[in-house]
């Protein structure tokens, strides 16, 4: 199809194919929650702005020029300005969070797009930081616009550490690995540095410098993502979703979860 007939799937600011909930505007920056209950338009199309879209329930398969993925809830995607996608077999009802971006916002902070697109790498982090982002827009007040700025300041200023893992020496990605594996148990580091054959000072010393924080606030983060579809699937009551993810206790479980993502457990298995 020619470009010149996709420009009328060119989507303006905050518009989206699905049904628009609700909006939160700040300079530069909008938050737009939208539902997809019937069947859309699966054809090419593009937005004004780049955003970034955290998948909350259902799911679609994403379509762009060099690639397509089938993405559910939890997914995180990150789309250029004037990118060409399409969405097909999208699940019924889905729900998504776009964070908007506007071009004069990224020359205030001092970035690009190619940026904001390498911290959606760093996944946990994103999408705790959009979900807290979110929660602002719910208890909107006088300090929401700023707060959700700086959250936002948070999430594109992420990737420094990206770039240092991706030159790291081997043990790093090792160490990767093994605590996503036991993602579930409450390693020390000297269990680590035997499993790894290191000095625990070594992984100790380095692990800010390639993870991005301690070991027990990354730890934190996987055990909370690792929740989220638990505490959606609502199969299982919040005392056995907290001892399968490693908490000593449910009290525990709720003030981390809170911690990271803003909301309470079962103030997000109602979202």
């Amino acid at each position: 199809m020619p470009r010149k007939n996709l420009k009328m799937y060119e989507l303006e600011k905050e518009k989206y194919l699905g049904n628009t909930k609700n909006i939160f505007n700040t300079e530069g920056l909008a938050v737009v929650e939208t539902e997809y209950k019937n069947k859309v338009y699966e054809g090419w199309h593009s937005h004004n702005n780049a955003h970034i879209t955290l998948f909350l329930n259902g799911g679609t398969t994403e379509k762009r020029k060099n690639f397509s993925e089938t993405v559910g809830p939890g997914s995180l995607l990150f789309y250029h300005s004037d990118e060409l996608h399409l969405n097909q077999n999208t699940l019924f009802p889905s729900r998504n969070i776009n964070i908007e971006i506007e071009e004069n916002l990224l020359k205030e902070l001092e970035v690009n797009e190619a940026i904001i697109e390498k911290s959606v790498q760093n996944n946990v982090l994103t999408k705790f930081l959009i979900l807290k982002i979110f929660k602002e827009t719910q208890s909107s007040d006088s300090f929401s616009s700023d707060n959700i700025r700086m959250l936002f300041s948070q999430l594109s200023n992420s990737t420094a550490h990206l770039e240092r893992f991706d030159k790291s020496p081997f043990w790093v990605k090792s160490l990767n690995e093994l605590l996503n594996d036991c993602w579930n148990e409450n390693p020390n580091l000297n269990d680590l540095a035997q499993v790894l054959q290191l000095n625990p000072i070594t992984i100790s010393k380095h692990f800010p410098k390639y993870f991005g924080c301690t070991l027990g606030e990354y730890m934190r983060r996987i055990k909370i993502n690792r929740s989220l579809s638990l505490i959606q699937s609502g199969s299982e009551n919040l005392t056995e979703i907290a001892l399968q993810c490693g908490f000593s206790d449910q009290s525990h479980f709720i003030r981390t979860f809170k911690s990271q993502t803003g909301f309470l457990p079962k103030q997000f298995q109602k979202l």
